[in-house]
């Protein structure tokens, strides 16, 4: 299959994050120019190229006559927690976070999430976008849809301060559940700008659509996640399934 980003973009992604993860030692010199280009197979243009860019952003030293030295980049220690909860888990962590509510409105829900909440297409609904900051570093990006009539009892302020779990219940909701599904998404020019990323940077997405007990739709949720500032931590056990023991979620101890 035709891949049409750039080579020296692909490599520049690979050395990124193995800079960042410690694979080169900071006190010896990375492998030549001659080396990596052989490695990656591609000419020295290419890989010059990519090491200029890592050089731009801080994350080499070239040093004439000693080589190339890896500078990877001191990052807060990441946010940990169970799949199930995400931001409630943090707050019984006692993590401190901060929230910057960056738009706040009433509008018509588009047709994927109209059809996600079981709603007629432009049904009004409060939107808001959200960045969450761990250590002054931003790592979530969040858009939220909220059913009208809940999202009328409360404020940008309160968002801001309160999560939405709380706000909920604080209007008298009562949750029944939730759908939840991971995958990754590239970053686009909007939220790389909020999270301090690359364009097309890879970002963990995690959409929720959230009921009350009557099985009505409360909220709709896509949050993003920078990789170096979040990780899901998921503890397995081994059950006996209909074809023999296979791997499941135990019991989160959050």
């Amino acid at each position: 299959m035709f891949d049409p980003t750039p080579m020296y973009h692909r490599i520049y992604v690979v050395l990124h994050d193995q800079i960042q993860r410690g694979y080169f030692d900071p006190d010896q010199p990375m492998p030549s120019e001659v080396e990596l280009a052989r490695t990656f197979s591609v000419s020295r243009v290419t890989l010059r190229k990519t090491l200029e860019r890592l050089e731009r952003e801080g994350l080499i030293l070239r040093q004439r006559g000693r080589g190339t030295f890896a500078r990877p980049r001191r990052v807060a220690s990441p946010v940990q927690a169970d799949v199930s909860g995400l931001v409630e888990n943090l707050l019984i962590m006692g993590v401190t976070t901060k929230v910057k509510v960056i738009e706040f409105d009433y509008v018509e829900t588009p047709s994927d999430v109209a059809r996600d909440m079981g709603f007629d297409e432009g049904t009004l609904a409060q939107y808001a976008v959200r960045v969450r900051s761990y250590k002054k570093q931003p790592f979530s990006y969040s858009q939220t849809y909220v059913r009208e009539d809940i999202g009328r009892s409360f404020t940008a302020k309160d968002m801001a301060k309160t999560p939405l779990l709380r706000l909920f219940e604080r209007a008298g909701v009562k949750i029944g559940g939730a759908n939840q599904k991971i995958s990754a998404r590239a970053a686009d020019a909007v939220v790389a700008d909020h999270l301090g990323v690359n364009i097309g940077s890879p970002l963990l997405c995690i959409k929720r659509i959230v009921k009350d007990e009557n099985d009505r739709t409360v909220e709709w949720i896509n949050a993003l996640y920078h990789p170096d500032m979040y990780e899901f931590e998921m503890n397995l056990s081994l059950r006996q399934g209909p074809n023999g023991t296979v791997w499941q979620p135990s019991q989160s101890s959050l």
